[in-house]
C-alpha cells in the first residue's frame, strides 16, 4: 500500500485502519529539503518492501487537519501509527488533530533545525538511523502536556509535547518563525543558532514583569522581575540548551525553569551555562516541579508550545496528562 494524499483529501472519508506506516510530512521544513528527505526516506521504504502511505502539507494547519482524519474513526480496538517527518512544530501540530491519542503510535524522523525532541529521545537526525529507530525501536508512553488561555470569552488550548514557555524563550520563537537567518543558517546546517542570534539581539529590549506562579494549586510564588518561565517535559528547548536537565517525560510532572531578578548584563554569562545544564548556579535562576501550573503576569506576554506561537496574553494554565502519547523510540521509560 504506497500511496500519496495531499491535503486537499482532508475533507473525504477517513480510511479504514489497516497495515502499515501513515507518514506527515511537512515538505517544508528545514528550508525545504524536507522534500528531499522524505524521497530519501521512501526509497529506504520501497527498498525493504514497507507499506505505507503519505500525506503532504501545504500550509499551516494542513497537518493537524490530516492527523485528525486519520485518527477520528479508527472503530473499536483499532490502531494506527503516524509518522511525522518535519521539525518539532511539525510534531506539535500533529498532536492538535489526535482524536484517540490512546490508539494511535507515533514516529518521528527529525528535518527541523532545532530537533529538541528527537535529542532527548535519542533519534537520529539521519533519515536511514530515524527509520531503523521507527522500526525497530520500543513505544513508550509519554506525557502530553496542555496550555489553556481565555481568548474572545472562550477558554482554549494547545497540546506540546517538548515545552510551554511564556516571556522572553516565546519571545525568540515568535521572531524566529519569521526569520530570513533561520533559513539562511539552516543551508549551513546551523539552524539552531537561530535562536541564540535572535535571544542575544532580544536582550537589548527583553522587558520583565511581575509574575504569580502557582503551583499545583498549594504554592505561591511572587516573581519581581520575571524574564521568562519555561514548563518543560523534556529537557531540551530552543536548539539544544537543556533547561531543565532533570525533566522526565513519563513522570507526569513537568520541570520548570524561572529567570527572575536576573540582570539583562549577565544573560549572556548564564546562557552558555544552559547548554549543559549548569544554569542553575546563578541567582535568580530557580528550578521548580509540579503537575500544573497557573501564571499571571501584569503584561501580556508571548506563549510557545514546541517553538510554536499560539497568543499572546497575561494568564495561563499548564497541565500534563501522564503517559498519554505512545511514542516509538529508543529510550525507555525507567521502572
Amino acid at each position: 500500500m504506497n500511496r500519496t494524499i495531499l491535503p486537499e483529501s482532508c475533507g473525504a472519508a477517513p480510511m479504514p485502519a489497516g497495515p502499515g506506516l501513515f507518514f506527515l510530512v511537512n515538505p517544508a521544513s528545514h528550508s525545504g529539503k524536507g522534500m528531499e528527505l522524505w524521497k530519501k526516506t521512501e526509497e529506504l521504504l520501497t527498498g525493504q518492501g514497507i507499506a505505507h502511505e503519505v500525506h503532504f502539507s501545504k500550509k499551516q494547519g494542513d497537518i493537524a487537519r490530516i492527523a485528525r482524519q486519520l485518527t477520528e474513526d479508527l472503530g473499536e480496538g483499532g490502531e494506527r501509527t503516524l509518522v511525522i517527518l518535519g521539525g518539532d512544530g511539525s510534531v506539535n501540530e500533529a498532536l492538535q488533530g489526535l482524536v484517540h491519542p490512546e490508539r494511535v503510535r507515533l514516529g518521528y524522523i527529525p528535518t527541523g533545525s532545532s530537533n529538541d525532541l528527537a535529542r532527548d529521545l535519542g533519534i537520529s537526525r539521519d533519515v536511514s538511523g530515524a527509520l531503523r529507530t521507527l522500526l525497530q525501536g520500543k513505544e513508550r508512553r509519554m506525557d502530553l502536556g496542555c496550555v489553556s488561555w481565555k481568548e474572545g470569552g472562550e477558554r482554549r488550548r494547545r497540546y506540546f509535547a517538548v515545552s510551554c514557555g511564556i516571556g522572553f524563550d516565546a519571545a525568540i520563537c515568535q521572531e524566529a518563525l519569521c526569520s530570513r537567518m533561520k533559513d539562511l543558517l539552516n543551508r549551513f546546517g546551523l539552524g539552531k543558532l537561530t535562536y541564540l542570534g535572535i535571544g542575544l539581539k532580544q536582550m537589548l529590549t527583553a522587558r520583565t514583569v511581575r509574575c504569580v506562579l502557582r503551583l499545583d494549586k498549594k504554592t505561591t510564588l511572587r516573581l519581581d522581575r520575571m524574564l521568562f518561565v519555561a514548563n518543560m517535559s523534556h529537557r531540551y528547548e530552543g536548539g539544544g540548551f537543556c533547561f531543565c536537565p532533570q525533566a522526565d517525560d513519563g513522570d507526569g510532572l513537568l520541570d520548570l525553569c524561572a529567570v527572575d531578578g536576573v540582570p539583562k548584563w549577565k544573560i549572556p554569562v548564564v546562557i552558555p551555562f544552559a547548554l549543559f545544564g549548569g544554569h542553575f548556579r546563578f541567582l535568580g535562576v530557580e528550578h521548580y516541579r509540579a503537575s500544573r501550573i497557573d501564571i499571571r503576569t501584569d503584561a501580556p506576554l508571548w506563549v510557545q508550545t514546541d517553538g510554536e506561537v499560539p497568543v499572546k496574553t497575561d494568564a495561563i494554565t499548564v497541565t500534563v496528562e501522564k503517559g498519554k502519547l505512545r511514542f516509538v523510540c529508543e529510550k525507555e521509560t525507567e521502572t
